[in-house]
């Protein structure tokens, strides 16, 4: 069985990908789970992508397949920054804002390094590793420590001004 390198990197980030998922589903929270997932897509849509279309491996191109990968992760991971009662979501979200500013940025300046596109759209979901990593240690230590919290924010109290303008004697 020959492997080339680009099969041991898929193989060994997609089992790191899992794990972060079942240690996302076992010690984590909503936010942590849902973006243990955003990582599981990617595994699963470059799979379907390669399995669908003939995909160019000299990225002198935009790749469509994993521009449209990157689009829904960035759309779940802002709605996860949005919401959750945590910080790191922000971050994650801010990686992935840049890995799909990356086929942006592809599609503006076509002389640009056809390496240098690739490491910007893979490079963020590295860091995407990390930072959910983090996260999900983050979050255990805090649940071992002061018990548990909400998941999610929830929406703002009105302002005291607000409450007295639709109060009925204001």
């Amino acid at each position: 069985m020959d492997l080339t390198s680009a099969d041991t990197r898929f193989w060994l980030q997609a089992i790191v990908f899992g794990l972060l998922a079942l240690s996302a589903w076992r010690w984590g929270g909503g936010p942590e789970r849902i973006l243990a997932g955003v990582l599981i897509w990617f595994s699963l849509g470059d799979t379907l992508n390669h399995w669908l279309f003939e995909v160019e491996t000299h990225y002198m191109t935009v790749d469509t397949g994993h521009m449209v990968i990157d689009l829904v992760a960035l759309a779940v991971s802002f709605a996860v920054a949005l919401r959750a009662n945590r910080l790191y979501p922000l971050w994650f979200a801010a990686f992935q804002l840049l890995a799909m500013m990356a086929h942006l940025a592809r599609d503006v300046a076509q002389e640009a390094s056809p390496i240098a596109y690739l490491i910007m759209y893979i490079g963020p979901s590295y860091c995407q590793i990390i930072v959910l990593a983090l996260g999900i240690w983050c979050h255990r230590r805090r649940v071992l420590r002061y018990g548990p919290y909400r998941s999610w924010r929830s929406s703002s109290p009105r302002s005291l001004a607000t409450r007295r303008m639709n109060s009925p004697g204001g």
